[in-house]
């Protein structure tokens, strides 16, 4: 398991499994994968070498939010890595005279750069271990079901879960692709 341990999600849902059954393993990386879908990349800090095209703009696109720029080489030619900026996925170059830097269309970039975070923020790991419990207690049938009891004419039942009410608290962290 990567950011989520199995004694952390445990903890968490203040479940302990009396034998040794991987399954709260299992759990954590159904979120952790269910998470990565849902914001288009791994949250966990990693390295990612890409190649990119300018489109005529003066940012380019990269499939994980910038933490650091380890080299880029324009067309070929290698690059300072001084005057790059970032704001989440997408990269731009701040010139001598304050201007940003156009790139053309068609202009190959090869950019190395760790992305992600690091640590991963707290909301991505509450909403993976909300995930990974929900999980954990669907596979005993009753997931977030709720009751009411009227006066004279029984009892209702509700289920109220959706992945997506847990997703969209994280909604902030998603990136988008151009």
């Amino acid at each position: 398991m990567a950011y989520i341990t199995e004694k952390l999600l445990e903890e968490f849902a203040g479940k302990y499994p009396e034998a040794e059954s991987g399954l709260p393993a299992v759990y954590a990386e159904a979120a952790l994968s269910r998470i990565a879908r849902y914001l288009r990349y791994d949250p966990e800090l990693k390295e990612y070498s890409v190649k990119v095209w300018g489109d005529g703009t003066d940012s380019v696109v990269l499939p994980a939010p910038v933490f650091s720029i380890i080299s880029v080489s324009v067309d070929g030619r290698p690059q300072e890595n001084d005057g790059w900026e970032w704001s989440k996925n997408y990269l731009s170059r701040r010139l001598a005279n304050g201007q940003k830097e156009i790139f053309s269309s068609g202009t190959r970039l090869e950019i190395s750069f760790m992305g992600g975070h690091d640590p991963v923020p707290r909301d991505i790991l509450e909403a993976a271990l909300k995930l990974a419990t929900l999980s954990w207690e669907a596979a005993g049938g009753n997931i977030a079901v709720t009751s009411t009891s009227f006066a004279d004419t029984g009892t209702r039942s509700f289920n109220n879960f959706s992945p997506d009410r847990i997703l969209n608290e994280i909604n902030g962290w998603r990136i988008y692709h151009v």
